[in-house]
């Protein structure tokens, strides 16, 4: 967007492009809202230690499920900000910004119809073999076990990539926070190859949280000033 003003024979033009870090803050700050979604997934994890990871109903798993679903919603309202926080200016950058957003926040669902799922089964199953039973059944139904247990729950992360990627690329951020949240992600795909109680998954979950915490108090700071030019009687 442009605006200029006429003061006499020279005009001032400023263009301040889409900056859409202008807009009205949300409920939460950037800050704590980039903060609390990785330290809630974390927190998760954490919290199934007690039972070693497993599927079993109780305190520790209604618990740890608990607090991902708070977490995976943080995640939703994170990718539904992405455009306010970041002015794309270019048709790959719109491209970039559109992907990241409609990745977070379509595989924070998938994540969000998971764990309920997974907390009404902690609730109706008496024992493990029962959990696992219910659990069964849901991925019987085609389709269900890619996209809510598999790729689909697994996407967020590949958002929050490209995000915090263009978010660099845009100067909004540093290479820093994109190269830690690049690396976390990585370091908890690796992990996971292992097993879901490797070392490295909790690792890689703090990276991710380290990434993001200072994505998002790199954006939460006011965008570059407006570009100015002045302009003689010729408009050159």
């Amino acid at each position: 967007m442009n605006l200029t003003s006429s003061t006499g024979p020279a005009r001032t033009c400023i263009d301040t492009g889409d900056l859409a870090a202008d807009s009205a803050p949300g409920p939460l700050s950037d800050r704590v809202l980039f903060t609390a979604a990785p330290a809630l997934f974390l927190g998760g994890w954490l919290l199934m230690r007690p039972i070693d990871g497993q599927s079993e109903p109780g305190g520790w798993w209604t618990a740890a499920h608990a607090v991902w679903l708070a977490g995976f919603v943080l995640f939703a309202s994170m990718g539904l900000r992405f455009g306010r926080i970041v002015g794309a200016r270019t048709t790959g950058q719109r491209i970039a910004l559109t992907a990241s957003t409609v990745i977070v926040v379509v595989s924070s669902l998938a994540n969000i119809v998971q764990l309920v799922i997974d907390l009404v089964g902690g609730f109706t199953s008496a024992d493990s073999a029962e959990l696992k039973n219910a659990f069964s059944e849901v991925k019987d139904i085609p389709g269900a076990e890619a996209l809510i247990y598999g790729v689909g729950a697994q996407l967020v992360f590949v958002g929050l990539i490209v995000f915090a990627v263009l978010a660099a690329v845009i100067r909004r951020a540093t290479p820093g926070s994109a190269a830690l949240v690049t690396a976390g992600t990585v370091v908890m795909a690796v992990g996971m190859g292992f097993g879901r109680n490797h070392w490295t998954v909790p690792l890689g979950m703090v990276c991710l949280l380290a990434g993001l915490a200072l994505l998002g108090r790199e954006v939460e700071r006011p965008a570059a000033p407006a570009r100015r030019r002045d302009r003689g009687p010729s408009g050159a």
